[in-house]
């Protein structure tokens, strides 16, 4: 009797030890942890990508816990990851949804970051989904269509090219032009071999040209110089000159200002000058009396001057 109750106790003992040790893989096979405190991290990703609850997390190839919820919000993904530590992760860490396995299942790639100032678990890390086989599939599918068109096309233009060289004319025509092509070498190979000596000689003698050159120059410089300077001397002293020759002009200008004044004045005024020249009555008045004095000096110088002079007599 008390050997069979030993047995049932034990066996209760095992059957509880191996239901812990059962519930204690099923925990480390879904990523969750048994001890320390997590700290959760908000995930914001395009689309889920196949991720589900329990799918590791990883920072930097090391795991670090577990997904413990997938939910829509505003058209994304938020992805809840539950980490043992995150004192390593930055400002800059990016999350990105890979596979797991060749065979199935999803998980979180996290790239701690390289910037100065750490991570805000406040704030949703930028997260993206990687293409898996069966999105490359899908892309496969969308494409097949341009895929076939592509075929068709290649194979009109497979027929095309076959009908074009069927008549043979057209490889007879490229066989005619290579042949061409192969003569024209020909002929300037031969050409260049037959007047290579003149060929340098004339590139030898443009050496010599270019050389005479730049002694002619070295040589004319300093009489170039010389002349530029005299050149420079000659047009300071036309631009002296045509300084003083438009001094000379406002002198001239102010000259026939003054002559233009005083012909006015002249004509315009009462003057002597103005009756000489404009009245008419006083210049023959005065030609007159010049006239009457012309003769009486002719008279004097022929016959003299008789003087009836008195002095110291009354009259």
């Amino acid at each position: 009797m008390e050997v069979s109750r030993s047995t049932e106790i034990k066996v209760g003992l095992v059957t509880i030890i191996g239901l812990a040790l059962l519930i204690f893989g099923i925990m480390l096979g879904k990523g969750m942890s048994i001890g320390g405190a997590e700290r959760n991290l908000l995930i914001r990703l395009p689309v889920s990508g196949g991720l589900e609850s329990g799918s590791p997390v990883v920072v930097n190839g090391v795991k670090r816990g577990s997904i413990v919820a997938v939910r829509n919000d505003n058209g994304s993904v938020i992805a809840e990851a539950a980490l043992d530590d995150v004192t390593d992760l930055k400002s800059d860490a990016s999350a990105l949804v890979t596979m797991l396995e060749i065979t199935g299942g999803k998980k979180v790639e996290i790239t701690s970051g390289t910037a100065t100032s750490p991570f805000n678990l406040s704030q949703e890390m930028p997260g993206r989904v990687a293409s898996d086989i069966g999105g490359m599939v899908t892309a496969l599918g969308d494409v097949s269509g341009d895929a076939k068109n592509l075929v068709r096309r290649l194979d009109t233009i497979a027929a095309s090219l076959t009908s074009l060289l069927a008549d043979g004319q057209v490889v007879e025509n490229v066989r005619t032009i290579t042949t061409d092509g192969a003569i024209l070498v020909t002929d300037a190979k031969n050409l260049l071999a037959e007047n290579r000596k003149a060929i340098t000689d004339v590139v030898r003698n443009a050496g010599l040209l270019v050389d005479e050159i730049r002694t002619i120059v070295q040589d004319t410089d300093p009489k170039l110089s010389k002349l530029l300077a005299d050149l420079d001397g000659t047009v300071s002293e036309a631009r002296t000159t045509l300084s003083k020759a438009d001094n000379a002009i406002v002198h001239a200008d102010t000259l026939i200002v003054q002559i233009s004044d005083v012909v006015r004045a002249v004509r315009d005024g009462d003057g002597f000058a103005n009756r000489v020249i404009y009245d008419t009555a006083f210049a023959n008045r005065l030609d007159s009396t010049i006239n009457s004095l012309t003769v009486f000096i002719r008279q004097a110088h022929r016959y003299g001057i008789n003087v009836n002079v008195g002095l110291g007599q009354r009259p």
